[in-house]
């Protein structure tokens, strides 16, 4: 019985272990200067890469086991069997080949196995395969693959089938249980979150089998913050978080239930339009580039933002809480820490929050969410348009108004230009506005409209892409200056997130740090602050420059306060940390959690792990205290 299933599974088992040694060998070369060559870090990836493949390899054979056990035993060998053994084996070979190719991509862009976002990806398949037809050779990779394909089954045909004639239907049904138990057992024991056993990340996520890290994201894509992470008795979390954010213009509306509470301010309210621009991609360390162009000139990749950066407020050292847009908005929209798991952007009763949008409405703001794709995407539509905006995507535009598009939607300069439309139609209403938008560039493929300038779409990538952004928002401000609210208008320019945040550590905090410019030549100072503060303050500061009277359930704190705390939050898929003077504690599932950073004292790191866990565990309660209550709201 063991023979017989043996030889059968024995060609499928030596191409695939072929196969993930090719996808460890890809990921190595990728990360060549990240991942460690240690015998101990080198041991943990091949351990882990051993046991994660062994599980997925007896999942995808689940469909040709149960073939066999119902296979005849005068089939056994017979042509249909050896036509049925031949296309599974083809497939499975052309599969597993893909999926390799695909591992290899993600790993570009994100540096790490398939998680949540590999998830995702899988629902939004429209943006998802134009951004890769148009980033990739996709036709030619798919070529090669099934010429691969081919000449491996060529090479294996004769070894797929058995002479064993042992191979009673009772004995069959005895191996196919004992398979189904080691599988039931795998499922219940073996958790991908047990599994980094490294103490290098590459290494950690180099040795997650692709299909098993990709099953693993889909059934455990939000987790209990209580269930799985450290937590502490929330009565001190509350006294601890209340302390925090107290101040003489703060009171505290549900002192014994959490830290809801109004902001008065002590200056007459400014009623200024406001413009945010999530900017997509942007790290801070594009600001200090330069990109030789074909003639051999440096381009510095940011004239127009470092314009701006001389002109307003420069937050030089923000981080931004996760590695998502949807982390972005998420920040700025509602200045929560990143939770575990899913934005609050995309997860179910995310409507009527108090939100930058219920505050502006509240004031008699005209809110406009403006975005040059498809907002269904990440949920962004369904979000803003139930938290107080107009949702003005590229669905809603007239088609004379897309110049250039790319998988991903319209060009910035498209978007600005609509946003600066839309402006104006509020302002000869009379009534301020508050737009918020996605750009959308400085994303794969990395394809913007022939400017004339130095770096060509497509030719200098990412850097290329930076650079066209940063001339979109030039244009943008010489065109805003021109209309009649330019004057009584702030505009923030805030990334989203970094090009990418991988590195050694379990989260890279320079991966994390991105640009921020509040910018109002009439309103506001020019004034640079390099201390390090969270991207989820940027809201609060903002209100704070207004001088707004305002019902506040945000994490995030005015920058420009006297009692402003430096202190960020940041996340990775399912490791969330607390940053403080230089040292970070991360919390992670299974109540385990870790310090990295500067070394401190005992009695130091019991501090910054209780204030952690107390920001962490109790926004982790945002469904009851972020809804809006009127009654208790006034």
């Amino acid at each position: 019985m063991v023979k017989f299933f043996w030889s059968r599974f024995k060609p499928f088992l030596f191409c695939f272990v072929g196969f993930q040694v090719l996808s460890l060998c890809g990921k190595f070369v990728q990360s060549w200067e990240g991942v460690s060559l240690s015998p101990l870090n080198m041991a943990a990836t091949l351990g882990v890469l051993a046991l994660t493949s062994v599980i997925a390899f007896l999942y995808m054979m689940l469909p040709y086991l149960f073939y066999l056990l119902f296979l005849p035993a005068r089939k056994v060998n017979s042509k249909l069997d050896k036509i049925v053994t031949s296309v599974i084996f083809f497939i499975f070979v052309y599969a597993n080949l893909f999926g390799v190719v695909a591992e290899q991509i993600f790993w570009d862009e994100f540096n790490s196995a398939f998680n949540f976002i590999a998830v995702d990806y899988l629902v939004y398949t429209h943006e998802v395969i134009e951004n890769i037809y148009q980033s990739y050779p996709v036709n030619a990779l798919l070529l090669a693959i099934l010429i691969v394909s081919l000449i491996i089954f060529k090479l294996s045909y004769r070894f797929l089938f058995s002479d064993e004639s042992d191979v009673t239907f009772s004995k069959r049904l005895v191996g196919v249980c004992c398979y189904v138990l080691v599988l039931v057992l795998s499922y219940y024991s073996v958790d991908m979150t047990k599994l980094e056993w490294s103490s290098n990340r590459f290494n950690n996520e180099a040795g997650k089998q692709g299909t098993f890290s990709l099953f693993s994201a889909f059934l455990k894509n939000e987790l209990d913050y209580k269930t799985f992470y450290p937590v502490r008795d929330e009565k001190a979390n509350l006294e601890l978080l209340k302390k925090k954010f107290q101040a003489k213009n703060v009171t505290f509306l549900n002192p014994d239930e959490n830290i809801v509470r109004k902001i008065s301010a002590d200056k007459p309210e400014i009623k200024a339009n406001v413009v945010i621009v999530l900017m997509e991609s942007l790290s801070a360390k594009y600001l200090e580039m330069k990109e030789p162009a074909p003639d051999g000139t440096l381009v510095k990749l940011t004239p127009n933002l470092d314009k701006l950066a001389t002109q307003g407020l420069y937050l030089s050292n923000v981080y931004a809480t996760g590695t998502r847009s949807v982390r972005g908005i998420e920040a700025l929209t509602l200045a929560v820490p990143p939770l575990p798991g899913m934005s609050i952007v995309r997860r179910d009763n995310n409507e009527n929050l108090r939100s930058v949008g219920s505050i502006f409405a509240e004031k008699g703001y005209e809110n406009k969410w403006l975005y040059g794709g498809f907002g269904y995407f990440d949920n962004m539509n369904y979000f803003f348009a139930n938290n107080g905006f107009e949702v003005v995507d590229r669905g809603t535009w007239d088609k004379g108004e897309v110049s250039f598009a790319n998988a991903w939607g319209a060009c910035d300069g498209d978007t600005y230009k609509k946003l600066i439309k839309e402006a104006d139609e509020s302002y000869a209403k009379g009534k301020p506005f508050l737009s918020v938008m996605l750009s959308i560039s400085n994303h794969r493929p990395y394809t913007y409209p022939d400017e004339n300038l130095p770096l060509k779409s497509g030719q200098h990538k990412r850097r290329g892409a930076v650079l066209y952004a940063d001339y979109a928002i030039g244009q943008f401000i010489e065109e805003a200056k021109t209309k009649p609210w330019f004057d009584n208008t702030v505009f923030v320019f805030v990334a989203d997130h970094t090009a990418g945040a991988a590195g050694k550590e379990e989260i890279n905090l320079e991966g994390h740090r991105i640009p921020a410019i509040i910018y109002a030549p009439k309103l506001i100072k020019p004034q640079k602050i390099d201390t390090a503060v969270s991207q989820m303050d940027i809201l609060p500061t903002l209100l704070g420059i207004l001088n707004f009277d305002y019902v506040s359930s945000f994490w995030g704190q005015d920058i420009l306060k006297p009692n402003y705390e430096s202190r960020f939050f940041v996340s990775n898929y399912q490791k969330v940390g607390y940053v403080k003077n230089g040292t970070d504690v991360i919390l992670k599932p299974l109540k385990d959690f870790s310090f990295e950073g500067k070394e401190i004292s005992k009695e130091e790191q019991d501090k910054l792990m209780a204030e952690g866990i107390a920001f962490y565990q109790q926004a982790d309660e945002w469904e009851t205290y972020l809804p809006l209550v009127p009654e208790k709201a006034q």
